[in-house]
């Protein structure tokens, strides 16, 4: 008899037991926890100012030369204004053909502009404006070459942006302006031509990314890289301009 009331009792615990857990909630372990939209402008009327927001500049460029994407653009006698500005001085980014030292056509500038820690989803947008600069001087000069490349980062929220052609952890590119390397001729400027196609825009421009290649919702970064192979002062690049850059959560 007592071996048959231990096996009910037994059987009553796991029933009570089976019955409690069944009405616990735990909908909270498969639920992601909500995060804030993280949509934001960036006008970069000083580039300490955006620092400070918790953009970071790098020149990864071989070999090294003395510019990069921080550069005061509102302190500097440039040839072209801010596409936006909401301060007094004429901010934006900027970097030139200086970003790199070799004074032959054999550097690489690898300057980047990184921004805040951001969680990211397929579909978010970066809009941004950029140009050029178009040199003017006796003859029939060109833009020289540049290029611009849009990358993230949904790896880890570090900064690893390697050296020269290397990219580090920002291996997803989402966006890239003049690929093919064409240059924009002073001559097709003079004789009313607007923008030559695929060349990098010697006007302000507005240029959307889209995230993309993301395996699910995450903490990363993005970062524009002014990227120019057979740079220098006797090679490619002139000059790029970057403002208003508007990151659009979905």
């Amino acid at each position: 008899m007592r071996k048959c009331s231990l096996s009910n009792s037994l059987m009553c615990v796991i029933f009570a037991t089976a019955t409690f857990t069944s009405c616990v909630n735990d909908s909270y372990l498969s639920n992601a926890p909500v995060v804030p939209n993280q949509s934001f402008v960036e006008e970069f009327d000083t580039a300490s100012a955006a620092y400070d927001r918790g953009w970071k500049f790098f020149n990864r460029s071989e070999p090294v030369g003395i510019t990069d994407l921080s550069n005061p653009a509102d302190l500097l006698n440039l040839p072209f204004s801010a596409y936006s500005s909401k301060a007094r001085n004429n901010g934006y980014l900027w970097a030139d053909y200086l970003s790199t030292s070799d004074t032959s056509d054999q550097g690489i500038i690898s300057s980047f502009a990184v921004s805040p820690k951001v969680y990211m989803k397929n579909g978010d947008k970066i809009m941004f404006y950029t140009r050029a600069q178009l040199y003017s001087s006796s003859g029939d000069s060109t833009d020289f070459i540049n290029r611009l490349q849009v990358l993230v980062n949904s790896k880890n929220t570090g900064y690893n942006v390697g050296h020269g052609l290397e990219f580090g952890d920002f291996d997803n590119s989402i966006l890239d302006i003049n690929p093919f390397l064409q240059a924009f001729k002073l001559s097709e400027f003079n004789s009313g031509v607007a923008q030559r196609k695929g060349a990098y825009p010697h006007r302000w421009t507005k240029f959307v990314a889209t995230v993309s290649g993301l395996d699910k919702p995450t903490w990363g970064r993005f970062a524009f890289r002014y990227f120019v192979e057979g740079a220098g002062s006797n090679g490619n690049a002139s000059a790029i301009g970057i403002d208003s850059v508007a990151y659009i959560g979905q």
